[in-house]
């Protein structure tokens, strides 16, 4: 490979370094691949903002230059067209981000279809840096590892958004205190084990007009901007089916580059409370963060949509049943490759068991972290959720991203 740099990038309610105490949102990911020919890089996006907005943020941090939405978006959208300006520290400046010095990236839930669509930003030249000599394309980036991705939605999102659009159903505070509350939980249940601090940036500059606002002037701002509610650009709606499918019609799986899905299950069959009579239903693992365990049940046993979602859905993959199987976030079906728009190229099942020369680019491969690891992972095991569990999931957490250091080595 010749890629020397890979970006990491969160979730949903996600941070970023230097933020909640230093507790670092990828657990010890990162120093798994300090021993090899990679620098890595931490990305910092929206906890809450649109996949769309999220790519505009980790492109400037990786070129070193200021967020540019797009006027188009940004007026479509309603909020500025720029925010924070990286000018002088880029993540990858010296040679600069190219073709000949792409990156990898390495995405986390909501993560994974952000750097997908950042792949297809440099693809359309969104950025058009033909005026300098650089004119960006696909092959900026070599790989996109994509971690317990929510990549066709999430049942989980019909929680707070309509079954009928997927859009919120209740004010955006709903959604920016569902944020807050979600870094207190996290903040309790990590106390043992760290001591927390910290600012936590909800980044959403580009609607308020103000860098590291206040949770209370964001709040303030947001009980009275229905923009922000009514309409798509916001990752409660790209989560849900309706936002995975509009984002899946944009995207395009690139001849150049490597895909890579690492799957989490950690529900099973079983009766109601894990009774061994009466009607089985997915009820989480014994293992799963508690955080998370409401959230599995609730995508368990969520009613059928009344009317299909998306088209298609009612059959073969896109069947409810199908999307039971969960880590407490995402449907374990969702997080394979993207399918809901188009047929993907897809290399099949498996990515450690093979020999590397037999890993085709422009194919999707995937392969649960069960098999990889020995152990079933929850949606947050991949990242902090290994900390809040101690020594035996963190041993499997290392173990993952030693493997596939060492397989990025060898390709």
């Amino acid at each position: 490979m010749k890629s020397k740099h890979i970006v990491f990038v969160p979730g949903i309610f996600g941070w970023g370094p230097g933020e909640l105490g230093g507790f670092p949102y990828w657990g010890d990911a990162l120093q798994q691949f300090h021993t090899l020919p990679f620098t890595t890089h931490w990305a910092k996006c929206g906890p809450i903002t649109s996949f769309h907005d999220r790519a505009c943020e980790v492109f400037a941090q990786i070129k070193g230059t200021q967020v540019d939405y797009g006027s188009v978006h940004s007026t479509a959208e309603g909020h500025a067209q720029t925010s924070r300006d990286y000018t002088g520290h880029g993540f990858v400046t010296e040679p600069d981000w190219s073709e000949g010095n792409p990156v990898i990236f390495i995405g986390h839930s909501a993560g994974a279809q952000t750097c997908l669509q950042l792949q297809q930003l440099l693809a359309n030249k969104f950025w058009d840096r033909g005026s300098n000599g650089v004119d960006s394309n696909a092959n900026w980036i070599e790989a996109i590892i994509c971690v317990a991705g929510v990549l066709n939605g999430s049942i989980l999102t019909y929680m707070f958004c309509g079954d009928k659009t997927g859009r919120l159903k209740r004010a955006p505070g709903f959604l920016i205190r569902s944020a807050l509350d979600a870094i207190e939980a996290i903040r309790m249940a990590a106390r043992p084990v760290h001591d927390f601090g910290g600012d936590y940036d909800l980044y959403l500059d580009q609607w308020i007009g103000k860098t590291n606002a206040t949770s209370e002037e964001v709040l303030a701002f947001f009980e009275n901007s229905p923009r922000f509610t009514n309409g798509a650009d916001n990752l409660a709606f790209d989560l849900s089916l309706q936002g995975c499918l509009a984002a899946n019609q944009a995207f395009q799986t690139q001849k150049e580059t490597y895909y890579f899905s690492l799957v989490t299950r950690a529900t099973h069959e079983a009766g109601f409370l894990g009774l061994p009579f009466g009607p089985k239903t997915q009820q989480p693992d014994k293992s799963m963060n508690l955080l998370l365990k409401g959230p599995a049940q609730f995508q368990a046993l969520k009613r059928d949509f009344a009317e299909p979602p998306i088209e298609g859905w009612g059959a073969g993959d896109l069947a409810i049943a199908t999307w039971r199987e969960n880590d407490g976030a995402v449907s374990s079906i969702s997080q394979r490759f993207p399918f809901t728009a188009a047929a993907q190229p897809i290399g099949g099942e498996g990515i450690f068991n093979r020999e590397p020369e037999s890993i085709e680019k422009g194919k999707w491969y995937f392969e649960e972290i069960a098999s990889i690891t020995g152990a079933r992972f929850d949606h947050l095991d991949p990242v902090f959720g290994a900390k809040l569990k101690g020594s035996g999931i963190e041993a499997a957490q290392a173990a993952l991203y030693r493997k596939l250091s060492a397989l990025l080595q060898r390709l």
